[in-house]
């Protein structure tokens, strides 16, 4: 039996751990590459102000695909081909291991229409860099699928894809912790 050949792909990971913040707030990223340190999350996750990070995790069946996309075909593109427009990228899952300061703050935001949202990956990636991703707000209610079952809040995040994602890797990420 031979083994497969490895391509060189680099393991992502899925999300584990959401971040959030007020649309009015800064986070501050001091390094030349635009992507916040795990010192610099954990300063924003300590603050008491708009620029306050909310952490949210671990998630579970977590995952990041296509939600959908916008296109334009026929007489509106030059050779009648489909032409996209815009594509939206997603997170689902469940958050099912919340305390209570953490859906209190879950709370807090859902007086907001917009978050700035970042997630952390399985393996320590960090997606969304200074500013995070645009996402519309809706934090839904602890749920249950019935008796012997956890309860869970369901993740729906969803974002307009832009031309570059970058990332970078930190096993330091993982030991993010609300203070």
């Amino acid at each position: 039996m031979t083994d497969l050949p490895v391509c060189g792909a680099i393991d992502y990971g899925y999300p584990k751990f959401l971040l959030f913040m007020r649309t009015d707030g800064t986070l501050v990223c001091a390094g030349s590459d635009g992507i916040p340190t795990k010192a610099e999350l954990d300063v924003a996750l300590a603050l008491a102000d708009n620029n306050k990070l909310i952490m949210v995790g671990p998630m579970t069946n977590g995952v990041k695909a296509e939600a959908e996309r916008q296109t334009e075909s026929g007489a509106d593109t030059v050779d009648g081909q489909e032409t996209v427009i815009t594509q939206s990228m997603q997170i689902t899952g469940r958050l099912k291991f919340l305390n209570e300061a953490v859906r209190a703050d879950l709370e807090k935001l859902n007086c907001f229409e917009r978050l700035k949202m970042w997630y952390v990956t399985s393996t320590g990636y960090l997606f969304g860099e200074c500013d995070g991703y645009p996402v519309s707000n809706f934090i839904s209610e602890l749920l249950s699928d019935g008796f012997g079952t956890r309860p869970y809040i369901p993740v729906d995040f969803r974002w307009i894809t832009e031309d570059k994602n970058p990332s970078a890797q930190d096993d330091d990420y993982l030991t993010l912790t609300n203070p």
